[in-house]
């Protein structure tokens, strides 16, 4: 009883899902960059066509170059100075200062058989923009 009702679900799943696909309507309508045919003005449904459009491309991508936390900051520093995971310069958080993530880039070197750290510089990331630049302590 069971395989049948089951069976039952499955076609009636199929069938309702594969119905009526090429008589929908298309609701985006074309976009705000596409010619129009007759220019000049425009009717109610062309008007309410083009806000919608408007809307949907003025809140496409509202954090472009934002940078979100500062594990992003640290990629986009060592983006800058061409490292990669695997080199041995260190790249470390050193806090925040105004709207700048703050970076130390750093190389572990030894002289005597004693490790110090020997400085690249220091780096801020800006939240807003992404944009990597040196910082001046």
């Amino acid at each position: 009883m069971s395989k049948k009702v089951l069976g039952l679900l499955i076609m009636v799943i199929i069938i309702g899902g594969c119905s009526n696909q090429n008589n929908m309507e298309n609701t985006k309508g074309p976009s705000i960059m596409e010619a129009r045919k007759d220019p000049g003005r425009l009717s109610n449904d062309e008007l309410i066509r083009d806000a919608r459009n408007e809307a949907m491309i003025q809140v496409e991508n509202p954090k472009a170059g934002k940078i979100s936390s500062k594990e992003e900051a640290k990629l986009k520093v060592m983006d800058h100075l061409n490292l990669t995971e695997h080199d041995s310069t260190s790249v470390s958080f050193e806090g925040m200062q105004g709207k700048y993530y703050v970076f130390h880039a750093h190389d572990l070197v030894h002289f005597n058989n004693h490790p110090e750290k020997l400085s690249r510089g220091w780096y801020k990331v800006n939240r807003n923009t992404g944009e990597v630049s040196s910082w001046k302590k």
